[in-house]
């Protein structure tokens, strides 16, 4: 989760450092309302790590990297939790153990729906949606799994690895089937034709998973390509130039700096080497 040293793990006592200015605060400094759905995984160890002391108006997920995706729990604790600010301006905390049993990929897109049908027009907003999927552990549900990769069988020698690579497929397909329930919402609600829409991953499939990586050599956690070359998709009629594929070598800093020139914000310049976008 950007940390070139490892991610954090349950109890650790670190996160991303309070002076860093992450994008959820240079955008809500600009006017922004901002929302954060899904997976956090910088930092919990103090309030002050958590996502409303980081930029964010309201966020609805985990803190930590990856859940069970029916219990929300990591290594027996429940991870699930609404934040938002009281009239009085404190940190609300709900932890949310009523939702067990909830697929939390379809949460995560259900909380975005809503942040998007009860947006108020006048003020720009800024939506983070980071689901878990496909993020081990590998679960659907049976409904799912059997509309998304019933035409994926079971082969006699590899039946346990052939189910694993179904779940896999239906996580996709169901994360998916979210992204396209948001786009929907955008388009009711009229915003999209000033929207501007990033779909990107953070690394490569986990090398000898389900995932593929082909052609690259490797996976997550590794050096080779098949862990640090990501594929991204910026979809926005704002775009001057749309339809090609951009081969450049990108880094992920560069999409700070291309928010804040997007968002016209000259109050800083951020202490690394970056390219606006």
């Amino acid at each position: 989760t950007g940390f070139w040293h490892g991610n954090i793990k349950p109890g650790e006592e670190w996160g991303l450092e309070l002076e860093e200015t992450t994008m959820a605060e240079m955008l809500q400094r600009n006017g922004y309302r901002t929302h954060g759905v899904g997976k956090w995984h910088c930092g919990m160890y103090t309030w002050q790590h958590t996502p409303l002391h980081r930029g964010f108006d309201s966020f609805f997920g985990l803190y930590l990297g990856s859940q069970d995706y029916f219990d929300h729990d990591r290594m027996k604790s429940l991870d699930l939790r609404m934040n938002y600010r009281s009239p009085n301006g404190s940190v609300v905390d709900q932890v949310r153990g009523d939702l067990k049993g909830r697929y939390n990929t379809d949460m995560f897109t259900e909380r975005a729906v809503s942040i998007i049908s009860s947006h108020d027009h006048s003020r720009p907003l800024f939506l983070y949606l980071a689901y878990t999927a496909p993020h081990s552990p590998f679960q659907a549900t049976k409904s799912d799994l059997k509309r998304y990769s019933g035409h994926m069988t079971a082969t006699p020698f590899q039946s346990g690895a052939s189910l694993r690579r179904r779940t896999y497929a239906t996580m996709v397909s169901v994360m998916d089937r979210g992204i396209g329930e948001v786009v929907s919402a955008l388009k009711q609600q009229n915003l999209s034709d000033n929207t501007i829409i990033v779909f990107l991953s953070d690394n490569g499939a986990m090398f000898g998973g389900p995932g593929s990586n082909y052609p690259l050599r490797g996976g997550k956690q590794s050096l080779f390509e098949g862990g640090v070359r990501g594929v991204a998709v910026v979809n926005s009629p704002l775009l001057k130039t749309t339809g090609y594929v951009n081969t450049n070598l990108h880094h992920v800093t560069d999409w700070y700096v291309t928010f804040q020139t997007l968002a016209r914000d000259y109050t800083e310049q951020v202490n690394i080497e970056n390219l606006q976008l």
